[in-house]
């Protein structure tokens, strides 16, 4: 296998000298081979330049990638590919796409993710120089059609740039015997925020016009790609997702009498089955913290925050309200819910909701939300309980408290309502040596997932994305939430710098260091687009479901039985040694890592520090020490070349052929391998 071909072409071209205009210079133009999350700012180069070696499965997308790297800008960069074949099949061309990774500006805000991130679908003008070098990446993503055959398919890409002859650049794709599932019966949780306030600022269109439908659209499409089934109807306006309008209108009839126009709630939800798929949750924001006293000493960011609060203190929840004659729309507070006349403006409003999502099929799918590190008070969660008939809580907060608890009946919320879905940071549990436990994750009957706070999914590296998903669901939670898909920076101050997100418009709801600080989508010219963070997510999520396919096995007996020793032998041995490559992918002292088991903190790396120094006696500086960080910064730039060079698509090979084996061997059929996904 070519799994990480190094490599450089040489071009001589020339360009106008900075000095003086009237020199011209020799300079280089590089291409060189790279896999999709090694750092191309440090990648050494060898001579020649190599094939294109791409790994898959079929139902799934999978990307190789080629650096283009110039001390100029570099202008007129374009690439193209034709159909992939082989013998008596092919991969058709609509099925290969070819984009081109830039990096972000400076302008792009306080979150801004690093490397060549954004992935544009034309070709950019001209890639500028930073730091004395342009540099951008030709990235190509087959997405291998349900039924094709299984073997390697070859082709080429030609890339050209000014000054650059036609470069053909060979292209392997091997496509394994196995099949993932649609991803909405992925296993592997993850859960995005699609944000229709940030695309109509961005793109500059109406709220709810026709081209605010189509970026809304675009975004769902791509949280599809990652299995993502979760859709959020805020009832409110104002809240922590930054919405100006409640997706349910209020229309007034008379003094605390309305009636509810639910025609953009209804469109929302017609789009997102359309471009998402069905939904497996559908929260209904109707809980703000401003709406809490205690408001005023937590999640409290600035003074100013506090004064927006203090502000409110009093009032009830604001929504929509719409003037029916003139389409007018006004911000309005209504009664408390503790105001013994909020039932009749509420109980209607969820009796409507509940008839129209049983209509759409998605009644079990509803949830309350949202519960942060502030909760409501127990006389609004007994309301809202009553009103709504019974719906369980969404929460994204720091402590976790759903875990080990059961889904249905837990009675998290003052022992009234059920916590029914938990994004949260503290407390995470991971498992790190296979030879002293095996946890299983994305079988956890509650749904617990890890909350990647205060802007690590932009600042993180490519693999880290990458293993996101695995390293969750080989712990205690079922995978990711909380993800901004494009939540991205889009209020801007008078010299174009982007300073805000749509949810720093109301600061009595920001929630400080739980707020949504990252995104995985980017702005593209035209709508969004995906990320280079966002596409290794989407083959971790990939390799996590082959995973989960072949664990289900290994733990039913019965069909262990089926398998015979030697497969389930193949099997264990492979999934463990893709989770010690997955440790050492951050920290390099295999002895150290065989002597961890169940180690908890916030994320992985934190909480093999605290293990070691806590559980093992080691001696570390202070994990926040400046020392500390750089030790951290190393350890993780050593886990990158090592992974990188440590045959990770020769596992990905056997994982999804042994996935296919699993499923020949026990006559499975694509139904009935995912008859029972959440």
């Amino acid at each position: 296998m070519r799994c990480r071909i190094a490599a450089v072409l040489v071009v001589m071209i020339l360009v106008a000298s900075s000095a003086t205009g009237a020199e011209e210079a020799a300079v280089t133009l590089r291409l060189w081979n790279s896999d999709l999350f090694s750092d191309a700012r440090t990648s050494e180069h060898s001579d020649g330049l190599g094939p294109i070696s791409i790994v898959g499965a079929r139902n799934g997308a999978f990307s190789g990638r080629v650096i283009v790297e110039s001390p100029a800008p570099i202008k007129g960069l374009r690439a193209s590919v034709g159909e992939l074949t082989m013998a008596g099949a092919e991969l058709p061309s609509e099925n290969v796409l070819v984009r081109y990774a830039v990096a972000w500006d400076r302008n792009s805000g306080r979150y801004r993710p690093g490397g060549l991130d954004i992935l544009l679908e034309s070709p950019p003008a001209e890639v500028p120089t930073s730091s004395g070098r342009a540099m951008a990446a030709v990235w190509l993503t087959v997405r291998v059609p349900h039924d094709a055959k299984s073997g390697t398919y070859s082709g080429s890409m030609m890339v050209e740039a000014a000054g650059l002859s036609p470069r053909v650049i060979p292209v392997e794709f091997e496509v394994m015997d196995w099949t993932l599932p649609a991803t909405q019966d992925f296993r592997t949780w993850v859960g995005m925020i699609q944000s229709p306030d940030s695309l109509a600022l961005e793109y500059e269109v109406p709220l709810w016009s026709e081209q605010h439908w189509q970026l809304i659209a675009k975004s769902f499409g791509y949280m599809k790609e990652v299995g993502c089934r979760n859709v959020y109807i805020p009832i409110l306006c104002g809240t922590n997702f930054g919405n100006e309008q409640s997706m349910v209108r209020w229309v007034k009839k008379g003094e605390y009498e309305y009636t509810y126009d639910f025609s953009i709630m209804d469109k929302y939800l017609d789009v997102a089955e359309r471009n998402l798929g069905t939904p497996k949750m559908v929260t209904f924001q109707v809980w703000e913290l401003y709406l809490a006293e205690r408001s005023l000493e937590r999640s409290v960011r600035t003074e100013e925050v506090r004064a927006a609060r203090q502000a409110l203190m009093g009032k009830g929840p604001r929504v929509t309200v719409m003037d029916p004659e003139t389409g007018e729309m006004e911000r309005v507070y209504l009664p408390r819910f503790e105001d013994p006349k909020s039932k009749t403006l509420w109980q209607p409003l969820f009796a409507e909701l509940r008839k129209r999502m049983q209509r759409r099929g998605l009644e079990e799918t509803m949830m309350l939300g949202m519960v942060s590190d502030v909760w409501p008070s127990k006389e609004e969660v007994a309301f809202l309980d009553e009103v709504s008939g019974g719906l369980p809580w969404a929460s994204h907060a720091h402590p976790g408290r759903l875990q080990g608890k059961p889904a249905v009946g837990n009675k998290l919320l003052h022992k009234i309502a059920d916590m029914g879905y938990q994004a949260h940071v503290y407390d995470l549990g991971y498992q790190v040596n296979p030879d002293e436990s095996r946890h299983y994750g994305w079988r956890n009957p509650a749904l617990v997932v890890r909350f990647a706070r205060n802007g690590w999914p932009n600042s993180s590296s490519f693999l880290q994305m990458r293993l996101l998903p695995a390293f969750n669901i080989t712990g205690d939670q079922r995978g990711v939430g909380r993800l901004g898909a494009d939540v991205w920076y889009v209020i801007k101050d008078k010299r174009g710098r982007r300073v805000g997100a749509v949810y720093h418009r109301y600061p009595d709801a920001n929630w400080r260091n739980l707020d949504i600080e990252n995104w995985v989508l980017a702005a593209g010219p035209e709508g969004p687009v995906a990320t280079a963070r966002f596409e290794n997510l989407r083959e971790g999520v990939q390799e996590c479901e082959a995973r989960i396919l072949i664990e289900r096995a290994l733990l039913d007996s019965a069909k262990r039985r089926q398998l015979g020793d030697e497969l389930a032998q193949q099997c264990r041995e492979l999934l463990d040694e893709r989770q010690r490559a997955m440790w050492k992918s951050i920290w390099s002292n295999e002895e150290e890592l065989n002597s961890l088991d169940v180690i908890h903190a916030r994320h992985p790396i934190e909480a093999i520090w605290h293990a070691l120094t806590k559980e093992k006696g080691k001696e570390l500086p202070g994990y926040w020490d400046g020392i500390a960080r750089k030790m951290r910064s190393e350890e993780e730039a050593k886990g990158r070349v090592w992974f990188a060079a440590s045959g990770w698509q020769a596992r990905n090979q056997r994982l999804f052929a042994l996935a296919g084996e699993v499923e020949e061997r026990l006559g499975i059929t694509e139904d009935e391998a995912h008859s029972d996904s959440p």
